[in-house]
């Protein structure tokens, strides 16, 4: 039996930068882990045959058969370790789902981690990324965690140095997004990327920033392009950032695809003083802080 820690991400810059022929998008993102996280217990017996069981609690949308990426990943860890037997998952859910906070891609790296703890550790964590990369375009950044430069359509990683432990919130109300739909718009919006973004000088600084520890410096190069659509649509973003701004967020930035907004703040006061608040309004909040990766990369 293993526990991990599924922990979701917030993304500290985000910006599509062309469209590929089969429909992807290449992204260049900046991706920090933060504590807020699911619990996923795992245990495996050697068997014969193959049977994945999934247990879940903490939100009864979450499905608990081969729609849940978490399932699919055990699926796929089990081909390319060439192991049978009997898989057991269970889920704890406290990450929102469908708020851009790759929830369910957490739960699959976590999966494909604990697993392979499990077995002796027959794949290296590349082997693993690979894995995660034909799960979910953030699968690859949470089997490894930390920050990370994110790059292609998820798959090529820049390790990057965490972001100090400042305190933070995580909050979203409403409904969730449909990334596949808010990618959809943001197509109509820029011609379907059929000129490529320009670099963007902004994410340079914002890397320079974090290597300098200077989170001060870091907050003026947050930037998330969805925000040029979502809000549009899911009119709770913009009220839960001036939420966190007054009660003293020195930034407050849509996460992902949204809605969730995540905020920065210099004191545990503050961010406590917000998800007061934001509880206030109806929105689901949390007090986390920046974590670092889980596994080494070499």
């Amino acid at each position: 039996m293993r526990c991990e820690r599924a922990n979701a991400k917030i993304n500290l810059y985000l910006d599509v930068v062309s469209r590929r022929e089969n429909g992807y998008h290449n992204l260049v993102s900046l991706m920090q882990t933060v504590s807020l996280c699911d619990l996923v217990t795992l245990d495996f017996h050697p068997g014969s045959h193959t049977s994945i069981r999934l247990e879940a609690s903490g939100n009864a949308d979450m499905p608990t058969d081969c729609r849940n990426l978490a399932w699919r990943a055990a699926e796929r860890f089990l081909e390319a370790s060439g192991r049978r037997g009997e898989v057991f998952i269970s889920i704890e859910k406290h990450i929102p789902m469908a708020a851009g906070l790759a929830g369910g891609s957490a739960d699959a790296a976590a999966v494909l981690r604990g697993l392979n703890a499990l077995c002796g550790s027959p794949l290296s964590v590349g082997e693993l990324c690979a894995i995660g990369e034909r799960l979910g375009a953030d699968v690859p950044f949470c089997t490894v965690g930390g920050c990370a430069l994110v790059t292609g359509i998820g798959e090529c990683l820049e390790e990057m140095p965490s972001m100090p432990a400042v305190p933070m919130v995580v909050a979203c109300m409403g409904e969730g997004v449909s990334t596949p739909a808010a990618y959809g718009k943001l197509d109509a919006l820029h011609g379907f990327f059929a000129t490529p973004t320009p670099k963007d000088p902004r994410v340079d600084r914002l890397c320079a920033a974090l290597r300098q520890g200077s989170i001060s410096e870091a907050l003026e190069d947050f930037y998330n392009r969805f925000e040029e659509v979502v809000p549009l649509e899911q009119p709770c973003v913009d009220p839960i950032k001036r939420t966190m701004c007054g009660c003293g967020a020195k930034k407050a930035m849509m996460s992902g695809s949204g809605p969730s907004v995540f905020g920065v703040f210099s004191t545990q006061e503050d961010a406590i003083r917000a998800v007061d608040a934001l509880r206030a309004m109806g929105a689901a909040a949390f007090v986390c802080t920046p974590r670092p990766k889980f596994v080494r990369t070499s």
